[in-house]
Parts: C-alpha cells; structure tokens; sequence
C-alpha cells in the first residue's frame, strides 16, 4: 500500500511542473507542438519542440530519481530492477495525466484560444492522443532507466 500512495505522490510531484513546462510552451509558441499535431511543416518548430522535450527530461529525470532515494526510506534494500519498475510507474501517472488533464479536459474540452491558433491542425478526437498516451507507454521506459541509474549511480 506505501508502494502505490508513494507512487501517486511523485506522479504528482511530477506532473505539476512538468504542466507547467507543457503550458508555458504552448503560450510561448504554439508552433512547438505543430509536428505532434501533424501541422504542415511551416507550421512546426521542431527546435524548440525537441527544447521542450529536452527541458521535461531535465525536470523529470531528477524528480524520479529523488522519488526512489526517498522509498529507501521505506525500504533500504530497494534493487535496481524494483527502482526500474517505480520509476516507470512514476512516469506513467504523469503520461496518465497528460492524456485526461492536458489532452482531454484543457486541449478538448475547454480549448483555449492559444492552444488552438488558426494555422495548426485541431485534433478534435480523443483517438490521436490515446495514440500518444501509448507511445508514452513505451517511450516511458527510456526515462525511467535514465533517471533509476542516476539514483542507482550518483544518489
């Protein structure tokens, strides 16, 4: 039970700047999001999507490897493996809340003004971010080894 509400908690912790970091980038220039949305490619800046990413690495990838330093708290012969499979879990909260808060509630449901400028595609269907969310799931799995050798290397 510790395992799960730890888990939820450093989703949390994981997610708000990490929301942050989505918004700030859609405020500052939507065309970073233009390849995810299949925007013709004057409508993509690919360098500060690829910028956006590297910075969510760069917030993540220190917040997982902290969740898992603290869980030695709890249990102080975590193995790497174990790690492994918390910071995954970890990542997945956040790509669960990227799919119903940021996807579905703000980007579908509420759809601000910025979010949607006139020149990028909408992607009104819940099915291209359902889409994404799998890919995360996959894709999940390169920053929870990341961030589970720096725990198991540096921490």
């Amino acid at each position: 039970m510790a395992t799960i509400v730890h888990i939820l908690i450093w989703g949390g912790i994981l997610t708000f700047p990490s929301f942050v970091i989505l918004m700030a980038s859609w405020l500052i220039d939507p065309k970073m999001w233009g390849t995810d949305l299949g925007a013709p490619e004057e409508y993509q800046n690919r360098i500060g999507g690829l910028l956006v990413v590297l910075l969510l690495f760069a917030v993540q990838l220190p917040i997982m490897a902290y969740a898992v330093l603290y869980f030695e708290l709890i249990d102080p012969n975590v193995g790497f493996g174990f790690a492994l499979v918390l910071t995954y879990a970890i990542f997945q909260i956040f790509n669960l809340a990227d799919l119903i808060l940021f996807d579905w509630l703000v980007y579908l449901k509420l759809k601000p003004a910025f979010m949607r400028p006139d020149y990028l595609p909408v992607a009104d269907d819940l099915a291209k971010h359902i889409e994404d969310f799998r890919n995360g799931l996959i894709i999940g799995l390169l920053p929870a080894l990341i961030s589970t050798s720096l725990w198991y290397f540096f921490l």
